[in-house]
């Protein structure tokens, strides 16, 4: 039986049985819950890489992030002409320490302390060469990390296949919806599209035992057709799954928060780390971010949700001492002009990233978008996007880990991790 401690996981596979294989997923499942539960037993480690222990958080900015209204070139006077009405008031600017030319959008305050501790670094004018506005089309590259030629696997999943357990259906998840960046050629993953989402709902009038029972019941004797047969042994996981999720959503926290907010769906990532599955990467889906129209509400609560999330999560993690097994990076398929268009800003190019925690050497700014030396009203994207990705890498498996193999070049790292 998955016991309540297990719930998310379970939870998360049981959703979604087809996007990690629905033939093998309920018994990769059990055979990793049963051999977790040995190794807790006896070394109280996580088996897979180099570094064990460790956990890649991803907050995924789907459609398009303002780069230049997040980290704002301030000192730049362009900046200023090029967004009378979109553009953040001076005085309203977030000051950074080290640097009068950047600050931050003023939802995005509680990330200060972060920087001032050295625990947030901002990558600016980042972005793939050639970048396209296309959602479609960027979205693809940002996932495979292969600019240059098509690919059916993306960067995570074939770092997960060149690494570890391959079979380990919880190692990769992604949590408020799919990412193609996970997928593998060998290697699984699991997807949570609402964590707080599965619930039995039973006809009115019936006993809810009684339903479960009925769909228990179901899953005996098999089918002879494969497919038939696959989804009667999915049922079992899935009521197991729905009612250990239900209680578990019981809780406070959970009641409070919006659990497909950037905040609820770091709350759920925390709630995986503690759970010692052998997690190793958990990606964060934000939608939103495509803020053609109604910028200034629309981003000003994006980012007050993305900054109550981070601080959030990461004072939770440090409270529970695992602060330093965690890395979190943002990512977005691109950025948006720096010329304002009516209420919003159209697609573009470079934008800015962070990486958060405390092993990140933080305080920090590598790059600079250059508002004097746009293309067709883009930023340039002046650093590659695998450099922030070799930094993860590099950081989950260490130094000799297969990061050059999986990206298919060697990144200057910039130095913005302690490996």
């Amino acid at each position: 039986m998955v016991t309540r401690r297990r719930f998310l996981g379970v939870a998360g596979g049981a959703a979604v049985v087809a996007a990690s294989g629905v033939l093998g997923w309920e018994r990769l499942l059990n055979d990793h819950l049963d051999a977790q539960s040995t190794a807790d037993q006896t070394s109280g480690t996580q088996p897979g890489s180099a570094n064990p222990k460790r956990v890649l958080v991803i907050v995924q900015m789907t459609g398009g992030n303002d780069g230049v209204n997040t980290l704002i070139p301030a000192g730049d006077g362009r900046y200023f002409d090029a967004r009378p009405t979109l553009g953040i008031k001076e005085a309203d600017v977030v000051a950074l320490a080290g640097t009068d030319r950047y600050g931050l959008h003023p939802k995005l305050a509680p990330l200060v302390p972060l920087w001032e501790q050295g625990h947030l670094a901002a990558i600016d004018g980042i972005g793939f060469p050639d970048q396209t506005r296309s959602h479609f089309s960027a979205l693809d590259t940002w996932w495979s990390a292969t600019p240059d030629e098509p690919i059916h696997t993306g960067w995570l999943g074939r770092w997960m296949d060149a690494t570890g357990d391959g079979s380990n259906p919880l190692r990769g998840i992604a949590l408020g919806g799919g990412s193609p960046a996970l997928v593998g050629d060998h290697a699984l993953s699991t997807v949570v599209l609402n964590p707080a989402g599965f619930a039995l709902r039973t006809p009115r009038g019936s006993s809810g035992d009684a339903v479960r029972q009925a769909f228990l019941a179901t899953a005996a004797p098999l089918s002879a057709e494969p497919m038939g047969a696959a989804a009667q042994q999915a049922i079992p996981a899935t009521v197991q799954a729905v009612d250990s999720l239900a209680k578990a959503s019981e809780t406070p926290v959970n009641a409070k928060v919006d659990s497909t907010s950037v905040t609820g769906l770091l709350t759920t990532a925390a709630g995986i780390i503690d759970l010692q599955l052998g997690t190793e990467i958990i990606l964060v889906v934000a939608n939103g971010f495509d803020t053609h129209a109604d910028q200034p509400k629309r981003h000003n609560d994006l980012l007050q949700d993305l900054a109550g999330g981070l601080t959030g999560f990461l004072a939770t993690l440090a409270e529970r001492g695992q602060a330093d097994d965690v890395l979190v990076m943002t990512t977005s398929e691109f950025g948006r002009r720096v010329q304002e268009n009516g209420s919003g800003t159209d697609h573009g190019n470079g934008s800015v990233h962070f990486l958060a925690g405390p092993m990140v050497a933080g305080g920090q700014i590598v790059g600079q978008a250059d508002l004097g030396d746009l293309v067709d009203g883009d930023l340039r994207s002046s650093i590659d996007s695998r450099s922030l990705y070799s930094n993860a890498l590099d950081w989950l498996s260490g130094p000799a880990g297969p990061t050059d193999e999986v990206l298919g070049q060697t990144a200057d790292r910039y130095s913005l991790v302690r490996v």
